[in-house]
């Protein structure tokens, strides 16, 4: 917050800060800084993460991350820089810390206010301005912030600002989640701009961006391949969160091989030092209840040891009937100081899921259009099953160097997997032949398929290095890490019977199909992933308003197949290097222009006719912008404009045999040379518009096509299913005055219609819009109850579509839940 100061009060501080400064070169001879009020008590310590930079910024930092109250003359700072502060200190100490080498001493008014006076040479008159900064600015941190948006974001490995991040990213934060009534990934991402949700069934759900599958989703920046293990994957509970971070567009120098589309990274809450607690107890539509326990804080006097446990038991039926899922989320992690600059961090995350589960869903007749059953029809059996449970330990050493340096060490092991009685599911297809001579599109054959073994292992190990050095007169900042994930993932072992011909209108969830007993022989397929890198990034200070970035990651991929003696069985990759290199120029305090470039690898298993996998697709992806931050860091917008080229995608080899034979028992052999391109623009807008109104929203138009195809897509998009334009929107109100217990909110999910094509036959969905509401009314400090009301209006729509017997899924009908919040 910047305050003019009037001449009067100006001359009298300058007075003051003479005294000041004569008292303290009298006592501590002409020092750089002199020493600050006496240190304060361990209770009043706190860790501090403020790296290296422009002096201004970095005090800006401080009286954010502190809660301080800094007064200083702007103009006489131009030109300095610190080498930071880390570690745990208390604010007067901290701020001693970052003035090292300035030539800047300190006088400290109160616990929470500092005067900083430039250091003169005898004889110069003293002038200082009427600069003061205030803790209004955002931390990473989003839990109490209230806000919709954060001051740095972690998923580039270091914190950066979302104005400095040269990449469309969005951050979904607690307090957005609370008022939202967001409970997992899924309800998460559906609010989030310019991602789409994509069912294979009930359990298996994939997320696009850009046309592309976002094909990792990482823990505390740990990848984490959510789409192995046979469905044993089971939707991340929100309640753990502090935010999540996502951001669009190829990322290969975060994660290694994978799709142009983007990466998702889960930040999860840490212990406080200060104790704290919360639950809340949630009802609501189709019998759902949730109840949440938090509790964190200090667990020794000094707080050196901290602990946080949440507990989740969530249970909800469906508005199809006889479907049904009850979950268990238990969470515990701790924190350990070691010394003043080191930290231990680990934990455990467990979770539990019984459902019931759809194999597909509702059909469509022979042209593709919807046969007409409502929107609670289940034509599963309730019997169904698909239970799973996840585990996940981890552990993190920080240290922080006396020169600035960070160093962080992380392990963390995850374990999908499907319970002893895995899944058992129905299926059904159209009935053929003798069985349906009239073609009646409701005479369905059902299927019963019963698996076990579905279970991923996945170990990831990385170490990172940061930090600042001064170079031609600036100060630049170096990152370096490396990073091994080996993912050990089984297929389910399954076995299926034949349960005959129905009329699916006369189905019967409850009646209709008797549970087969099925014996199962097989044994599972284990598929072994390594994937190892190294990367750099320099992100080097050409001016105060121009900063480069440059990087590079080498990738090693090893794949094998578990009796698969085929090519494709056991292959690898070594050291294929993705370039990555970005500009950000700040136009002025409010404003940042950026370009960023960055190529694409993800290896492939198919085979050409000589036998021999095809090279990794490649690529590349550009993107530029403008951000803009205003209110301290209270809002964040953007515009991006970005294409991407992905190129090496196989495609039949129409020259070669057809079958393929040894390599396939159909169809042709594979040829790398299928090329794609996805392009479009996004505006984003989050945080405090006024005081009290939080806004949080995107727009997206995103366009695809396949520019080269041999199986007849040429000039088509690469995903139909994927709306061209689509918009997010929240936004929530705390009342004023009188009324300010009160806290009204509502939001808009729209997108443009979608279509998918089989043949002659054609689903479609055409664009729709959904809203939803929420009243908040806050007790006191301490209780709050939440009413929140999804699809409104309630819109009958199709969230996905196919022309197939199990391809189309309704939308949520209107639906309603109340909150009671306690806090203490």
């Amino acid at each position: 917050m910047i305050r003019p100061c009037s001449p009067r009060n100006a001359t009298l501080r300058h007075a003051i800060h003479a005294a000041a400064l004569g008292l303290g070169m009298a006592c501590a001879g002409v020092l750089p800084t002199v020493a600050v009020a006496a240190p304060a008590s361990q209770s009043q310590q706190r860790d501090w993460n403020i790296p290296a930079g422009p002096l201004a910024a970095a005090l800006d930092q401080l009286a954010r991350q502190g809660g301080l109250n800094l007064s200083f003359d702007a103009g006489s700072l131009q030109g300095k820089t610190t080498q930071g502060v880390q570690g745990r200190h208390d604010s007067a100490q901290a701020l001693q810390i970052l003035l090292r080498g300035s030539d800047v001493q300190v006088q400290q008014e109160s616990e929470k206010s500092f005067l900083l006076i430039p250091a003169l040479e005898i004889g110069d008159a003293l002038q200082l301005g009427a600069t003061s900064i205030s803790s209004n600015r955002l931390g990473e941190t989003t839990e109490h912030s209230g806000s919709y948006t954060t001051g740095a974001v972690t998923i580039g490995k270091t914190p950066q600002s979302i104005r400095h991040t040269p990449q469309s990213v969005t951050v979904v934060t607690r307090q957005r989640i609370d008022d939202q009534n967001i409970t997992n990934l899924t309800n998460l991402l559906e609010q989030t701009p310019g991602v789409v949700v994509n069912l294979t069934d009930s359990e298996r759900v994939q997320y696009y961006s850009r046309g592309y599958q976002i094909d990792a989703i990482q823990y505390d920046g740990a990848t984490v391949v959510q789409s192995s293990g046979g469905g044993s994957f089971i939707q991340s509970d929100s309640a753990i969160l502090d935010r999540a971070e996502i951001l669009r567009g190829a990322t290969g120098m975060l994660r290694g091989a994978g799709n142009p589309s983007g990466t998702v990274n889960l930040v999860r809450k840490r212990p406080t030092y200060e104790f704290q607690g919360e639950g809340s107890v949630t009802l609501g539509t189709w019998d759902a209840q949730r109840y949440v326990a938090d509790l964190s804080g200090p667990l020794t006097e000094t707080g050196n040891v901290r602990g946080r446990v949440i507990a989740v038991h969530d249970e909800k039926d469906h508005f199809q009937q006889s479907r049904q899922e009850r979950k268990d989320v238990l969470y515990g992690v701790m924190a350990f100081d070691l010394d003043d600059s080191t930290t231990l961090t680990t934990g455990l995350e467990w979770t539990q899921l019984d459902a019931t589960g759809a194999w597909g869903n509702l059909p469509a007749d022979y042209d593709g259009s919807p046969l007409p059953f409502g929107r609670s029809t289940y034509l599963g059996a309730d019997w169904n099953r698909w239970n799973r449970s996840n585990l996940q330990t981890f552990a993190e050493l920080e240290h922080r160097f006396d020169n600035d340096w960070t160093l962080k060490l992380m392990a963390q092991r995850t374990h999908f997997e499907l319970d002893d009685n895995g899944f058992k599911q129905t299926y059904f297809s159209r009935a053929t032949g003798t069985a349906n001579p009239t073609r009646n599109p409701y005479l369905m054959s059902y299927q019963v398929t019963e698996g076990d073994g579905g279970e991923s292992l996945q170990n990831n190990l990385s170490a990172t290095l940061n930090g600042p050095f001064d170079l031609l007169g600036r100060s630049h900042e170096l990152m370096l890490g490396v990073e091994r994930i080996r993912n050990d993932s089984y297929a389910s072992a399954t076995n299926n019977v034949q349960s005959g011909v129905f009329d699916i209108r006369t189905w019967d969830p409850k009646t209709s199909l008797a549970n087969p007993s099925i014996d199962i022989t097989a044994h599972p397929v284990r598929t072994r992933t390594t994937q190892e890198g190294a990367y750099a990034t320099w992100r080097i200070s050409l001016a105060d308003p121009l900063t480069a970035i440059i990087g590079a990651r080498a990738n090693w991929y090893d794949y094998e197949q578990e009796n698969n003696t085929k090519a494709n069985g056991k292959f690898s990759v070594d050291n294929e290097i993705v370039p990555y290199a970005a500009l950000i120029y700040d136009l002025n305090e409010n404003f940042s222009t950026y370009a960023s470039y960055t190529e694409i690898f993800n290896p492939q298993t198919n085979t050409d006719a000589a036998g021999s996998v095809l090279e990794p697709v490649t690529g590349e992806a550009y993107e530029t912008g403008i951000k803009g931050e205003f209110y301290e860091g209270r809002l964040n917008t953007s515009l991006a404009f970005f294409r991407i080229y992905q190129v090496g995608n196989a495609l039949d080899d129409l020259s070669g045999p057809n079958p393929c034979l040894p390599n396939y028992t159909s169809g042709y052999c594979k040829v790398a040379a299928g090329k794609n391109r996805s392009q479009g623009f996004e505006l984003e807008i989050s945080g405090e518009v006024l005081p009290g109104w939080n806004v949080t929203g995107g727009y997206t138009y995103n366009t695809t096509e396949y520019l080269k195809d041999t199986t007849g897509n040429n000039g088509n998009p690469i995903r139909t299913t994927d709306p061209k334009r689509m918009l997010r929107l929240f936004t929530s109100y705390r009342l004023p005055g009188e009324l300010q217990a009160w806290t009204v909110g509502g939001g808009v999910q729209a997108q443009s219609a979608i279509y998918n094509r089989s043949g002659t036959a054609e689903a479609s969905q055409s664009g729709y819009a959904v809203y939803n509401a929420m009243v908040n009314y806050r007790f006191n400090d301490n209780y709050s109850l939440q009413l929140n009301a999804n699809n409104l209006f309630d819109k009958k729509y199709y969230r996905q579509v196919a022309p197939t017997p199990t391809g189309y899924y309704w939308g949520d009908p209107r639906n309603v839940s109340v909150t009671l919040r306690g806090t203490f």
